[in-house]
């Protein structure tokens, strides 16, 4: 079914496709061994593969959440909540104009359509609450993929780049915390028996 669909997509030209290089003709190595420091303090580098393939996701990641968050604030009437859902917008944004500009920097362009995959529909397929749950579990999933993007670069400036936005997604995945735990919203998650209490008794 994915394969039906990723050719669907290439026919109708509506998959997003990463940026290419030259396929290497032989195997290189590395000639020198760069200090700690070197690395981070250094001149800047063209970026690598492994580099650009981490950036291209994100900006995948960011413009389907973006879309999401364009939909949410739409159809959400809950003052708050729709507050809440602007910060997430702001932040994909962010994102967004930052890896697009490290990437075109180094001489790779992509481009996305996004506006077009919004309806004008302003009734809401979900509560307040699953809303909460899903941005909330997209947060954690964007730390995880920050930090995975951030333990793989040699770059300075990158390595800031993706620390700086952890930290972000972090504190506004902090701010949604908040609020499920004020709406009592927020369940528990399973504890381990409390043996200090027996201790006590």
């Amino acid at each position: 079914m994915h394969k039906k669909a990723l050719e669907l997509m290439l026919f109708k030209g509506l998959n997003d496709r990463p940026p290419k290089m030259e396929y290497p003709t032989s195997v290189e190595f590395v000639q020198h061994n760069p200090s700690l420091i070197n690395t981070w303090l250094g001149d800047k580098r063209p970026l690598n593969t492994l580099e650009i393939g981490e950036l291209f996701a994100g900006i995948e990641r960011n413009a389907i959440g973006l879309i999401l968050l364009m939909g949410l604030i739409q159809v959400t009437k809950d003052k708050e909540i729709k507050n809440y859902l602007l910060k997430g917008k702001k932040l994909c944004e962010n994102q967004l104009e930052s890896f697009d500009r490290l990437l075109k920097e180094n001489d790779n362009f992509i481009g996305f359509p996004t506006t077009m995959e919004v309806t004008n529909s302003i009734v809401s397929p979900f509560s307040e609450r699953l809303i909460m749950f899903f941005i909330g579990s997209t947060n954690q999933v964007g730390v995880s993929t920050l930090g995975n993007a951030l333990s793989i670069t040699m770059r300075k400036d990158l390595a800031t780049t993706w620390s700086l936005f952890i930290v972000d997604v972090m504190k506004y995945g902090g701010e949604g915390f908040k609020i499920l735990v004020e709406r009592g919203w927020m369940e528990q998650p399973p504890q381990p028996i409390d043996r200090k209490e027996f201790y006590k008794s």
